[in-house]
């Protein structure tokens, strides 16, 4: 199926330094009492970073930073008084420019060595609104409030302290704790404290969390929780996933809550950048080759990189994933669980769904949506298909005249630097056998498609595509999740129809027979929404048809 992903998510860290010491921590313990600090050129380069990437990658429309540590009060004061007013600033004015709706998160345990940092957030707060968010976690089997919760009255004194910001965030994470104490004691002890919104983490392995996941609830749990959760808070509060799932159900778009994002970058102390916010140290994912904010090819070595993280966004690992309403927004829930191993599932997979589609079905249900409507987006994905069709004609052309040359992939199979210096414009790509530096053909096309270059198909494109991506690389095909580039839609109904025994395969022939037999669409929202495949289908039967005509003149 089709996934929906357009949000450039960015975690930086100034510094990783921590006041606490907590049982369980995503962080690998060692950078904890790193008292490495990022310099204020390298924060700032930072956002010219983010900037350049947003525009690199056409597919990305939204932008999300968060602000983290570490604790970030462990910083200087001055460094805030300096860098807080002049982030927002930049960040509305992406806002403005780009309609980009970016949103500034600020992560913090809430226990402060300077009550200075109250007066600079409420500062913040009343001057730039709903542009900063106060995003707290509640872990109340950490040992992050020391024996019988002893630091919690501060935490909550200085919550009720910072009065200004109109976003204040309480991230639960969900474990057995947290069901133990059951939802009322969310609404008892936070809400009147002012928080706005309450979301529900999951716990996933990183970090010391290895360990700390045993503690986990399963996803009934956590569904039968926020159900709970939402008949005792009063309606002004806003409660994750469930309000997202609100909005995303009627059109099946814009669902980033469970780590759905087209990037999730991390930019360290010393500014360099890895690709899952939630794996540092040693277990970090990094680029082929190190990459930091200070390289001027960070946008386009950004987006090669993401590749693989984009990829396993988009996968669907589990089987009902098929058959699920929800699954094109949803991409398969968790996107940190989408790689456990049976026995790490096998701990939580009980009661709903990795997704939680109990959740969804509720969210439906108060939304008062009977069918999603996902017009707007196909249509936006149909300008895209149509403007890739025409740059792939506009390089072809360029080539045939002799005004640009191909991009040999096998060129460059040993030239790192070389291959992205060859990348400062749209490319015509003939694309070698295997992986190049590290990326296998289906994130290559990803990368490909984000950038605005195309790649060159001779007459076995398609069938070294099968040999090389699979099933998988089809789907994207089918389903669109290549938005700009432009394959011959004969030739891959052609290779579907050679390479039968593919599910992908099954469900192209049962749409294009039903078409044939004049039954319309054999999908209804209890098959999954098959949207992108369906119309596929109906396009190669309207080539049938056309030749017939053809033929008979």
């Amino acid at each position: 199926m089709h996934n929906a992903l357009d949000m450039l998510n960015v975690c930086i860290a100034p510094t990783r330094l921590c006041n606490l010491r907590c049982e369980h921590c995503y962080i690998t313990p060692e950078l904890l009492g790193d008292k490495t600090m990022m310099a204020e050129s390298v924060y700032r380069k930072t956002f010219d970073r983010i900037e350049q990437l947003f525009n690199a990658d056409r597919k990305v429309s939204k932008i999300n930073i968060e602000l983290l540590g570490g604790e970030l009060t462990m910083m200087p004061l001055e460094f805030w008084e300096r860098n807080l007013p002049w982030t927002l600033e930049r960040m509305a004015s992406w806002d403005s420019l780009y309609d980009a709706e970016a949103a500034l998160i600020w992560c913090t345990n809430l226990i402060f060595k300077d009550d200075g940092y109250i007066d600079l957030l409420n500062r913040m707060g009343e001057r730039f609104g709903h542009g900063l968010d106060l995003f707290v976690p509640w872990e109340p089997d950490t040992n992050r409030f020391k024996k019988d919760f002893k630091l919690l009255p501060r935490y909550l004194a200085t919550l009720e302290a910072i009065t200004q910001i109109k976003r204040k965030t309480l991230c639960i994470t969900m474990s057995r704790a947290v069901i133990e104490q059951g939802p009322q004691f969310i609404v008892d002890t936070f809400i009147q404290k002012g928080i706005t919104d309450v979301t529900c983490d999951m716990l996933y392995p990183a970090g010391s969390g290895k360990a700390y996941f045993a503690r986990n609830c399963t996803y009934g749990q956590v569904s039968d929780f926020i159900i709970e959760l939402r008949g005792l808070l009063p309606d002004h509060v806003e409660l994750s996933p469930l309000i997202e799932m609100e909005s995303a159900c009627r059109t099946l778009t814009h669902y980033h809550y469970p780590g759905n994002d087209t990037y999730d970058l991390e930019v360290e102390p010393n500014g360099e950048v890895t690709f899952n916010s939630s794996y540092t140290g040693d277990e970090s994912v990094l680029a082929t080759h190190a990459l930091s904010v200070a390289d001027d090819a960070f946008a386009v070595k950004t987006v090669f990189n993401n590749a693989p993280e984009l990829r396993l966004r988009h996968s669907m690992p589990y089987e009902e994933c098929r058959s699920c309403e929800f699954a094109v927004a949803c991409s398969g829930g968790w996107a940190w669980h989408k790689q456990l191993s049976p026995e790490m599932s096998q701990l939580i997979s009980h009661g709903d769904c990795a997704g939680l589609k109990r959740v969804w079905a509720f969210a439906k249900s108060r939304a008062g949506v009977s069918q999603s409507d996902r017009s707007q987006y196909l249509a936006l994905i149909e300008r895209r298909q149509r403007r890739g069709a025409s740059e792939l004609r506009r390089l072809e052309s360029a080539v045939a005249r002799g005004a640009d040359v191909p991009l040999v992939e096998d060129a460059f199979a040993g030239d790192y630097e070389g291959y992205f210096a060859q990348l400062t414009r749209p490319r015509l790509v003939v694309m070698a056998s295997g992986n190049l530096h590290g990326k296998s053909w289906t994130e290559r096309l990803f990368f490909y498609d984000a950038i605005g270059s195309q790649v060159m198909l001779d007459a076995g494109w398609l069938a070294r595509a099968a040999d090389e991506g699979g099933e998988e690389l089809f789907r994207h095909i089918v389903y669109r999740n290549y938005h700009f580039l432009a394959f011959p839609g004969q030739g891959v109904a052609d290779e579907l129809l050679y390479r039968h025994h593919w599910p992908l395969s099954q469900l192209f022939i049962d749409a294009l027979n039903s078409i044939r037999e004049g039954r319309g669409s054999p999908f209804d929202s209890a098959l999954g929404r098959h949207d992108e495949l369906f119309e596929f289908a109906y396009r190669v039967y309207e080539w049938e048809q056309s030749r017939v005509v053809a033929d008979a003149s």
